[in-house]
């Protein structure tokens, strides 16, 4: 036993759990380690085709699940140098890595190769940016936050000058009018409601038939239940219900139009409404996070107020 614990320990010394130029070109990219990322990444790239140095333990990349798979494509020349950079660019996009995804998508484009994916992944690394910036700030007049929107926009924008695949579009589309995260930073959240609201309204009267519809409307609601807007609420989910009656979110929707009655203390037809509700067909999860479960829980507690309300 002491034998193969001893082997292992040789083997995981001899080969590294990581590409050694790999996790130095990654600390560069993220500020912790000074040096010429070019450089590394020209040994990184060498050592994979010379050496076949692959990276086994992605764990410690921090989303770079597939990364060993990208390495092995390379090294059998199944993608190019360009491909294989932007592929890593995107997956540290897809987990929310925008520091280090934005060098490797920058670095692709310097080998040549630009696609919708690039500003699509562009676009989703300065919205984590500008959450951040005002998760951690909380200031509304950084003018830091006004430069990663107007990046955000211009790649968002030029998804859909490009992309020929129409619900690409249509997603994109959406997107342009949803950054903001309220579940990050929610003491902003009366702050940006009004544009919000609008955007989204604006959205729903100019796309009624786009695929995207329901989410549109599943942040209208709440935006306006946040808000406390209880009579635009209501006018909504009717809306909604009349026009969209086989909708995965149409319970959901149902709840809020009970959540507009009670807040207004119209008990009997918020009773009816509540009672309504097919709990077991409630999305399971709903703009901006709420679980099934939750949902649920609000349901018989408002129950439970009108009952005691009304003996």
């Amino acid at each position: 036993m002491l034998f193969v614990t001893i082997i292992l320990l040789v083997i995981s010394v001899i080969v590294p759990a990581v590409n050694p130029h790999l996790r130095t070109l990654i600390k560069i990219t993220r500020g912790n380690v000074q040096g010429n990322a070019d450089d590394y990444w020209d040994l990184y790239t060498e050592s994979i085709i010379d050496e076949k140095l692959f990276s086994e333990n992605t764990q410690q990349l921090g989303g770079l699940h597939n990364i060993k798979k990208h390495e092995t494509s390379f090294a059998d020349k199944l993608i190019t140098e360009a491909e294989f950079c932007q592929q890593i660019g995107l997956d540290f996009a897809n987990n929310v890595m925008p520091m280090e995804s934005k060098w490797f998508l920058n670095k692709a484009e310097k080998l040549g190769l630009v696609t919708i994916e690039t500003y699509y992944a562009r676009a989703k690394n300065y919205a984590r940016e500008w959450n951040n910036i005002l998760h951690y700030n909380a200031d509304l007049s950084d003018p830091a936050l006004e430069a990663c929107e107007t990046k955000w926009r211009e790649n968002l924008l030029l998804v859909i000058e490009n992309s020929q695949d129409s619900m690409d579009i249509e997603r994109t589309r959406f997107e342009l009018i949803t950054i903001y995260n309220p579940s990050r930073t929610p003491i902003f959240t009366d702050d940006f409601a009004p544009e919000v609201v609008n955007n989204l309204e604006e959205f729903i009267d100019n796309y009624p038939k786009s695929p995207v519809i329901h989410q549109a409307y599943e942040r209208l609601v709440w935006w306006l239940y946040t808000t406390e807007d209880y009579a635009k609420l209501g006018k909504v989910c009717r809306n909604f219900i009349n026009n969209y009656l086989d909708s995965p979110i149409i319970e959901y929707v149902k709840f809020q139009l009970a959540n507009a009655y009670y807040f207004i203390d119209n008990f009997a037809e918020a009773t009816e409404i509540y009672n309504s509700i097919q709990k077991e067909l409630l999305p399971n999860s709903v703009y901006p996070g709420w679980q099934r479960w939750y949902i649920i829980e609000k349901i018989d507690a408002r129950l439970d107020s009108i009952k005691l309300n009304l003996d």
